[in-house]
């Protein structure tokens, strides 16, 4: 009769899921892929049975060209939360690495790879400002990248500067046909190089962080940062990185937009603007704001989704006001939502 009891007992247990099954569920960016896929169809069937021209090939050629864009600043942004920091800054780095790769090209003559580094350079040196006061000097990276913000809007004011009307202007971009279509030239279809360069980025940001030491003290030191000094993570070295990967990300980012759009624009929307939609995209992603949780397929799926989100509203002629509101609505219900999954996780 025991016997009969247990197995009676195991019958009533439920089957084990599959370990690829357990893993997909415990993965940290499924919600987003779920939710993104779950909008794709919407998007589509609302295209094939109504008068919206979202699945237009030139619609997503736009979407697949700019998508990218995003996500490559996110994933630095990603790593540099992950670590347990913040940039506040990444937009003014976007802008300014493109002037000065346009200036040094176009104004002072030099060659395009020196102008690429010099843009390189300059992105080096914004990360490496920030880790330095931030991981150094022990003041919070909020309050440094917005110093750092401001600071480099105001570079920037300076070198678009037109001597005609003494108001900053936008500058015009045109690099050689072969670093054009290297960066951003099509492949097939609404496929361009943007793509290929994402997934470029995004491997090398997966290795860094899931394959190589450095990612594992990202986590540590993002996660509980005592923990990691007290089992020997060099937590000002690991932050310094980060810092020079969200700016060198964002430099490149910025220098592909350049080349996409033959000009760079110092409006407030791009110097105030884009950091908003990398930092949207990383949360959505699920990048924990406390650090020490991410990955980064979240990231890029969370900059498609935001992007997605900017480009139906403009298909339906709505206020760019609108956007805002939503994007700000987004944040919130992301940060809620990875509250939770984390206390779960916790649990």
């Amino acid at each position: 009769m025991a016997e009969s009891r247990v197995d009676l007992a195991a019958m009533r247990r439920p089957a084990e899921r599959p370990a690829w099954l357990r893993r997909l569920k415990n993965y940290q960016a499924i919600n987003i892929v779920i939710v993104y896929a779950a909008l794709l169809i919407v998007l589509f069937g609302w295209s094939l049975i109504g008068d919206f021209s979202f699945a237009t090939t030139g619609n997503l050629s736009v979407l697949a060209r700019q998508i990218p864009i995003t996500a490559i600043a996110a994933v630095g942004v990603g790593l540099l939360m992950i670590s347990g920091e913040f940039d506040i800054s990444v937009a003014g780095t976007f802008t300014l690495v493109a002037f000065i790769v346009a200036i040094t090209l176009g104004e002072f003559g030099w060659a395009l790879p020196v102008a690429l580094l010099a843009g390189l350079a300059t992105a080096i040196a914004v990360g490496a400002v920030n880790g330095l006061i931030t991981a150094w000097l022990g003041i919070p990276s909020f309050i440094a990248t917005i110093g750092m913000m401001f600071f480099l809007r105001g570079i920037v004011r300076f070198v678009s500067i037109n001597p005609q009307t003494n108001l900053p202007d936008s500058m015009a971009f045109f690099p050689s046909e072969g670093f054009k279509s290297l960066l951003t030239g099509q492949i097939v279809g609404p496929i361009s190089a943007q793509f290929v360069w994402l997934i470029v980025v995004g491997v090398i940001g997966y290795f860094i962080l899931n394959r190589h030491q450095l990612g594992n003290h990202m986590f540590t030191a993002g996660g509980n940062k005592d923990a990691a000094t007290a089992v020997g993570v060099n937590v000002k070295r690991v932050k310094l990185i980060a810092f020079i990967i969200c700016a060198v990300t964002a430099g490149i980012a910025g220098v592909m937009q350049a080349t996409r759009i033959n000009e760079i624009e110092p409006s407030f929307a791009t110097l105030s603007g884009f950091e908003l939609k990398a930092i949207a995209a990383v949360v959505v992603g699920g990048v924990s704001l406390f650090g020490g949780r991410g990955a980064i397929f979240g990231m890029i799926v969370g900059a498609a989704l935001i992007e997605t989100v900017d480009n139906v509203l403009v298909l339906v002629a709505a206020p760019e006001t609108v956007f805002k509101g939503l994007l700000g609505a987004i944040i919130i219900g992301a940060v809620v939502l990875n509250n939770v999954l984390g206390r779960r996780a916790v649990s």
